[in-house]
């Protein structure tokens, strides 16, 4: 109800990535100030993708879509481009793709990272851009990952005296 009466960019992004840039967030608003679009996605690549969402392209590498890695056939999971649930949408946009989620899929959940293929599918345009950091991939989800997270906020923190 409160993004009803919204009219402009919608920022989300997840709890459980502590690293997220400012600067990265400003790149995405300025992309979106440039040319309005219905989503644009934040994304990085990883090495190890294990246990991220993919970016799928088409052949002239336009954003098609994201699987979830439950989800993806062997060609996709090899893709090391990953979403990191940074978006910016435009706020009707996301409300009108809210509403067509569906939970046809392995966990039978209803995934956000469905809304810019909805989008996309409805003609809409939605970009995926690369500029998120390696150190914004970092997330926590368990005691191994909150000490990378620390580790990375410590180096951050002597490359900065």
């Amino acid at each position: 109800d409160a993004l009803a009466a919204h009219d402009g960019p919608v920022l989300v992004v997840t709890g459980d990535s502590p690293m997220l840039q400012p600067s990265s967030i400003a790149t995405l608003l300025a992309e979106y100030e440039r040319e309005p679009c219905a989503a644009i996605l934040g994304t990085a690549h990883r090495d190890d993708p294990t246990g991220l969402g993919r970016i799928v392209r088409d052949g002239a590498g336009e954003f098609t879509g994201i699987v979830e890695q439950r989800d993806a056939t062997p060609e996709q999971a090899a893709i090391n481009e990953v979403n990191m649930s940074t978006y910016l949408f435009d706020a009707a946009s996301l409300l009108a793709s809210l509403d067509q989620l569906k939970d046809n899929n392995a966990q039978s959940e209803y995934y956000l990272t469905d809304c810019p293929g909805i989008l996309k599918q409805a003609g809409r345009r939605v970009l995926a851009l690369p500029v998120l950091k390696e150190v914004e991939s970092l997330s926590v989800n368990d005691l191994d990952d909150l000490a990378a997270v620390e580790e990375a906020m410590s180096v951050a923190r002597l490359s900065e005296s």
